[in-house]
C-alpha cells in the first residue's frame, strides 16, 4: 500500500453520520481516515501535517459516475485535473462506442488511464451498439466493472431485440447496464437549425419517456438491474419511482445541466447547451429536483464531454456542435449553490447524490462515498459562503465552452484529497499523472 505523510484536518465541520458536526480527522500513512473525533483529542506527533480547515466544511469527495474523460477532444490527463478542481475524487470512465466490451480492451484502457489520471477511478463497459459488443460484456464482471452501457439512438438504433439480449445479459451475470434512452423513432426527421429551439424539438421527451417505458419493463420481466443515464424528462422520474416502487433494480442519475437549464437556454447560450438528450421545459426542471430529493433520481453527475479543444475555442454553429457538455469541474458547486442555497436540495440529499450514492452504484462504497473509519480519505474541503466568478482555470478547464462561464457562484473547493494526499490545493495540481487509481467494483448494493 502507497505511503503518504500523516495527517491531521483540524478546526473544520465534518459531514458525517447524517450531519455537520466540529470534529478532528486522522489521516493514515496508509492514506486511510484513522479517526474522527472531538476537535483537540487527537494528540498531534511531529510527523503528523496539520492542515486547517477553519471556516469550511469537510465533505466526502463526489463520485462521478459518467464522465467522457478520454474522448473526443478531452484526455484523461487534462479531464482528472478539471475532476480535481472541482472535488470529484473519483469518477466512472465512460468509454467511446465498442472500445470496452472486451476484457483485452478493458485492460488497455485501464493502463492508460493509470499512467494520466491524478484522481482514482472506476472502469464502465461497452458501449454495446451491435451484437458484437454483447458478445464479451459478461467477462467483464468478473474484472471489476460495475456497469455496461447501450446506446440505443445509434447508427443504427438499438432496436427491441438487442436492447432485451442485453437485459437478459444483465439479468444472467449481475451485472447492471446503463442505458442512453432515447428512441430515434420519435425523432422528427429534419431539424430546423435556424430555429434555436430547433435541435431541442427535434428530440421530444416521448422518445426518453417510451424508451424507459419499454427498458424497465424489460428490467422487470428479466429480474436486471439496470440504472437509467442522464434523465432530463420529469415524465421518466416518475417511470421510475413507479418501478423502483414495484420492486424493480433500477437506478437514475440527471445532470447540473437538466437542473437547472431549461430549453429556452438555447436563446442564451445556443451550441455552448447543445447536449443528448436535449434541454427540457420548467416543469421538468422542477420535477427532476423533487426527483432528487425524494432519492427517486439516484445521483448527478457531470456527463463531461468534450468535442472541441478550447484553445482558440471560437464557437461552433448549432448544427456544427456535437452534443455534450463539459463542465466536471462545476458540477459540485453548481449543485450546491443552484439546489442547496436556493433551498431545492437538502445537505443531506446533497451528499448523497454526489458521493453516497454514487460508491454504491459504482459498487465501491466499501472504500469511498463516506467519511468513515478505515475508508480512503477521499475528501472535499469546501468554502460554503466563498463568491467567485466561473471564468477559465487554468490549463485543465473547460469552462470556455459550456454556459455557466461568468456566472457568480457561492461556495468552491478549497482543496481534494484523494487517498490523503492534496491532489487540488485551490490553485494548482499538486501529484504528478497516474497518481490515481482504478478501483474495482467490489460490492453492488
Amino acid at each position: 500500500m502507497t505511503k503518504t505523510t500523516k495527517k491531521v484536518i483540524i478546526n473544520g465541520l465534518v459531514w458525517f453520520d447524517g450531519q455537520l458536526r466540529p470534529a478532528d480527522i486522522f489521516i493514515t500513512a496508509e492514506g486511510l481516515i484513522g479517526a474522527i473525533s472531538q476537535p483537540g483529542k487527537i494528540e498531534v506527533q511531529e510527523d503528523v501535517q496539520q492542515i486547517d480547515a477553519k471556516g469550511h466544511w469537510i465533505l466526502p469527495g463526489a463520485i462521478d459516475l459518467h464522465a467522457h474523460l478520454q474522448d473526443g477532444a478531452e484526455r484523461f490527463f487534462p479531464g482528472s485535473c478539471a475532476a480535481a478542481s472541482g472535488g470529484v475524487t473519483t469518477f466512472v470512465d465512460m468509454p467511446p462506442f465498442h472500445v470496452c466490451s472486451t476484457v483485452e480492451g478493458v485492460r488497455e484502457r485501464i493502463d492508460l488511464a493509470e499512467t494520466e489520471s491524478v484522481v482514482d477511478f472506476c472502469q464502465g463497459g461497452g458501449i454495446v451498439v451491435s451484437l458484437s459488443d454483447l458478445a464479451g460484456i459478461a467477462s467483464l464482471k468478473e474484472i471489476g466493472l460495475p456497469y455496461f452501457k447501450v446506446f440505443m439512438p445509434a447508427e443504427p438504433p438499438v432496436g427491441a431485440g438487442l436492447l432485451w439480449k442485453s437485459v437478459n445479459v444483465a439479468a444472467r451475470y449481475g451485472l447492471r447496464m446503463a442505458i442512453h434512452v432515447e428512441e430515434p423513432g420519435c425523432f422528427n426527421e429534419s431539424v430546423d437549425w435556424n430555429d434555436p429551439l430547433g435541435f431541442a424539438r427535434s428530440r421530444p421527451d416521448v422518445a426518453e419517456v417510451s424508451a424507459t417505458a419499454q427498458v424497465l419493463e424489460m428490467a422487470r420481466a428479466a429480474g436486471a438491474p439496470v440504472h437509467i443515464c442522464h434523465v432530463s424528462s420529469g415524465r421518466t422520474a416518475d417511470l421510475i419511482a413507479r418501478y423502483k416502487s414495484q420492486g424493480v433494480d433500477v437506478t437514475a442519475e440527471t445532470c447540473p445541466h437538466f437542473l437547472i437549464l431549461e430549453e429556452s437556454a438555447f436563446l442564451t447560450y445556443g451550441s455552448r447547451v447543445k447536449t443528448t438528450p436535449p434541454l427540457r421545459k420548467a416543469q421538468d426542471c422542477r420535477v427532476l429536483w423533487q426527483a432528487l430529493n425524494d432519492g427517486v433520481i439516484d445521483a448527478v453527475v457531470s456527463d463531461h464531454y468534450l468535442s472541441d479543444n478550447p484553445d482558440g475555442y471560437s464557437e461552433p454553429s448549432l448544427e456544427q456542435k456535437e452534443g455534450g457538455i463539459a463542465g466536471i469541474e462545476l458540477t459540485f458547486t453548481l449543485l450546491y449553490h443552484t439546489g442547496v442555497r436556493e433551498g431545492d436540495l437538502s445537505l443531506d440529499r446533497f451528499v448523497h447524490a454526489l458521493a453516497i450514492a454514487p460508491a454504491r452504484v459504482a459498487g465501491i462504497y466499501n472504500r469511498k462515498g463516506s467519511i468513515s473509519l478505515d475508508k480512503d480519505a477521499d475528501l472535499v474541503i469546501f468554502d460554503p459562503e466563498q463568491e467567485w466568478e466561473a471564468q477559465p482555470l487554468h490549463r485543465h478547464s473547460r469552462i470556455a465552452t459550456v454556459p455557466y462561464q461568468g456566472w457568480k457562484l457561492r461556495g468552491k473547493v478549497v482543496s481534494t484529497i484523494v487517498r490523503g494526499e492534496t491532489v487540488w490545493d485551490g490553485q494548482t495540481i499538486c501529484v504528478a499523472k497516474g497518481f490515481g487509481k482504478w478501483i474495482a467494483c467490489q460490492n453492488r448494493k
